[in-house]
C-alpha cells in the first residue's frame, strides 16, 4: 500500500483480544496519516479486504513469520516498526525518522517480539480488559490508541525540535573560538552534535538560576564522557559548586566566570 492510498483507505485490521504497544502504537500512527480511518480487530482477514492489515495475517505488516525483517542491528520489527519504515519517511526527514526508530519504537518492537520488559509496553498493557471481564477489548483498545496517540505526537514533535538544533548547535560551534568549552544562551540537547566535535563541556543557564554544566559523551549511544567531572566533587564541591550528580556528568554553578574556570582548569 502506498502512502497516498493509506490516505485514502477506509479500515484497518488487527487482530482481536489481547493488545500489545505494536498494533496500538501501529493503529495510532495509522490514524496521524488519515484521521477518518476506522479499525476491525479480527482473527482472521476477509477474503477481498481493501484495507491495510497489521499485526496479523502473515502480510507485509505482521511479523509473526518466520523469515520476519531485522534491523542491521540484529532487532527485528514489529508491526508499529513496520509500519513506521513504510510510510514515516513520506512525512519526516531521513534523520527524523531514524531518530524515533532508535530512540522510541526499536525498544517496543523488540518486546514484543521477544517479552523484554518494556514500560511503556507495559502501561498499554494495563489497558487491556481485566482476567474476569467478559469485554473483547475493543473499546479498552481504542482508549489506549488515544493514550498512545498523545505520547506519538509528542515523541515526534520532541524529535522534530532535536533536529532543528542540532542546526542551530553546530553553528555556534563552528563560531566558538574554544571548541572544547561550548556556551549556550539556553539548553539545547547537544550530544548528537557534539559528540563527535572537539567539545567537552556544555555551559547553559539553569532555571534555577545560576548555569549548569555538563560533559559531553564519547558518542552518541553512551553516557560515558569525554572527562567526567572529580569523584571528589560530588561530597566536596569547590567553591562556586553548589551541586555536582552523583554520576559526574553535570554540576550546578554560581556564575558563568566560574563555570568557564572550572572546565579550563579541567583541561
Amino acid at each position: 500500500m502506498t502512502f497516498l492510498e493509506l490516505k485514502e483507505c477506509e479500515y484497518g485490521l488487527t487482530h482481536a483480544g489481547t493488545f500489545h504497544s505494536d498494533d496500538v502504537f501501529g493503529f495510532a500512527f495509522l490514524k496521524m496519516i488519515n484521521p477518518d480511518i476506522k479499525i476491525i480487530r479480527s482473527y482472521t482477514v476477509p477474503e477481498g479486504f481493501k484495507g491495510i492489515v497489521f499485526d496479523v495475517g502473515f502480510g507485509e505488516f505482521d511479523h509473526h513469520q518466520a523469515d520476519n525483517e531485522c534491523r542491521e542491528n540484529g532487532i527485528p520489527y514489529a508491526s508499529f516498526g513496520k509500519l513506521w519504515k513504510a510510510f514515516a519517511p513520506s512525512l519526516y526527514s531521513e534523520e527524523v525518522v531514524a531518530g524515533i526508530d532508535k530512540n522510541f519504537i526499536e525498544s517496543l518492537d523488540n518486546s514484543d517480539n521477544t517479552g523484554r520488559e518494556n514500560a511503556i509496553a507495559f502501561a498499554i498493557s494495563t489497558f487491556n480488559p481485566l482476567w474476569d471481564s467478559d469485554s473483547n477489548g475493543d473499546k479498552e483498545f481504542d482508549k489506549a490508541v488515544e493514550w498512545a496517540s498523545v505520547l506519538l505526537d509528542n515523541v515526534i514533535k520532541t524529535e522534530l525540535k532535536r533536529a532543528e538544533m542540532q542546526v542551530e548547535l553546530l553553528d555556534i560551534y563552528k563560531r566558538t573560538f574554544n571548541k572544547k568549552i561550548i556556551i549556550l544562551d539556553r539548553f539545547m540537547p547537544f550530544k548528537k552534535a557534539l559528540w563527535n566535535t572537539e567539545a567537552v563541556f556544555v555551559i547553559y543557564p539553569s532555571k534555577r538560576g545560576g548555569f549548569q554544566v555538563q560533559g559531553v559523551p564519547i558518542n552518541a549511544e553512551t553516557v560515558e564522557l569525554k572527562k567526567p567531572f572529580p569523584k571528589e566533587w560530588c561530597s566536596m564541591p569547590p567553591k562556586g559548586v553548589t551541586f555536582c550528580h552523583n554520576s559526574r556528568f553535570l554540576i550546578s554553578v554560581d556564575n558563568l566566570d566560574t563555570a568557564i574556570s572550572l572546565c579550563e582548569g579541567l583541561l
